[in-house]
């Protein structure tokens, strides 16, 4: 069971050079993917705690089987990466349109103030940074919850949270009391370190 495939093979691979992944497939969320590893894993023999006793495609059949007894609806890997390139063209087509009529101003406003409230606390985000989360957000929602849109109900996920007074910790207080304030936070939000979206 994992989230990326790519990192999970990568990983396999540098124990056993000549694996490959056979089949893939994705369930909607972790509860239903490990409920389905876990039965399939216990039925299925072992050579160790990860290789399996059996061919790919008997394992493939297995989990298929598995997934339709237990009511799990399984998408394909590759209908998978369709969708989600789908909807990542029509949201970069949205964004666009978006931009166009004017319908991003709320996103413009909620930036500059952002990049306002930041000043001072060492964190900082690109405009074209903000575009990728706000880009990455609108995905996610268009994929999980169906709904297409890049409304103002995606500005509190898309602007990440800045420390201010009334979530400072007492390390923070010790200042008021003549100590010396501890450094200030460093850092930079940039849009790679969003985890991609995923069906």
């Amino acid at each position: 069971m994992t989230r990326d495939l790519g990192k999970s093979l990568t990983a396999l691979q540098r124990k056993w050079p000549d694996w490959d992944i056979s089949c893939a497939y994705w369930v909607r969320d972790r509860a239903r993917a490990q409920a389905l590893a876990s039965e399939v894993n216990r039925v299925l023999p072992h050579v160790d705690k990860v290789r399996l006793l059996v061919r790919g495609e008997d394992a493939a059949r297995l989990i298929v089987k598995t997934a339709v007894e237990r009511g799990i609806s399984l998408t394909g890997h590759n209908a998978a990466i369709a969708r989600v390139r789908d909807a990542i063209a029509e949201i970069e087509r949205r964004i666009s349109d978006a931009n166009g009529r004017g319908e991003l101003a709320w996103f413009n406003a909620a930036y500059r103030q952002w990049r306002l409230r930041a000043k001072g606390t060492g964190i900082s985000m690109s405009y074209h940074a903000a575009r990728a989360r706000l880009r990455n957000e609108a995905i996610k929602q268009l994929i999980l919850q169906g709904v297409n849109s890049t409304r103002t109900d995606l500005e509190r996920r898309v602007f990440p949270r800045l420390p201010n007074a009334s979530n400072r910790n007492d390390v923070d207080k010790l200042d008021k009391q003549g100590s010396s304030s501890p450094a200030p936070l460093r850092g930079e939000v940039r849009a790679d370190d969003e985890t991609p979206a995923k069906a």
